[in-house]
């Protein structure tokens, strides 16, 4: 073979493996955007929220949601909710799965006008249901240390 073609063969192998690692480098973002866009945020259907008082100060913030049978919004604020103990049960999830469908038992979820009520089913938002969880989570952690 001459060094002619050897180079030629080079120079292709060498193009060949620039053009795939650029390949690659640039497809990554996108497979993972695909892959994102396949995974669901929020609790699974059946997750119960506990809310019970714990010694670390609880968070006054308010969060909006709906009364399912009336679509009338009304507020939940973590902190009155704890009062009572109660427990909120994910039972369903729209589709789109920016919205959940969840049952309130307990006592009042807000100390104003704009309680939900002591027994109620409730749409909320994805985000005000990650921070709900959140705040779960917290208060499991803080009785179990705390036992």
């Amino acid at each position: 073979m001459s060094r002619w073609r050897s180079r030629v063969r080079d120079r292709a192998a060498e193009t060949l493996g620039t053009v795939l690692t650029a390949t690659l480098i640039a497809g990554a973002p996108i497979c993972a955007l695909s892959l994102l866009s396949q995974v669901e945020f929020g609790p699974p259907v059946g997750e119960i929220l506990t809310f019970r008082s714990y010694d670390q100060p609880r968070p006054t913030w308010h969060l909006d949601a709906k009364q399912s049978s009336t679509n009338r919004s009304c507020i939940l604020k973590p902190a009155v909710m704890a009062v009572s103990h109660g427990s909120m049960v994910v039972e369903r999830r729209l589709p789109g799965g920016r919205t959940f469908l969840a049952h309130w038992a307990g006592g009042p979820t807000s100390d104003d006008p704009g309680n939900c009520g002591n027994d109620v089913d409730l749409a909320i938002g994805l985000a005000a249901m990650q921070t709900l969880v959140s705040i779960d989570a917290t208060a499991a952690y803080w009785h179990f240390v705390g036992s």
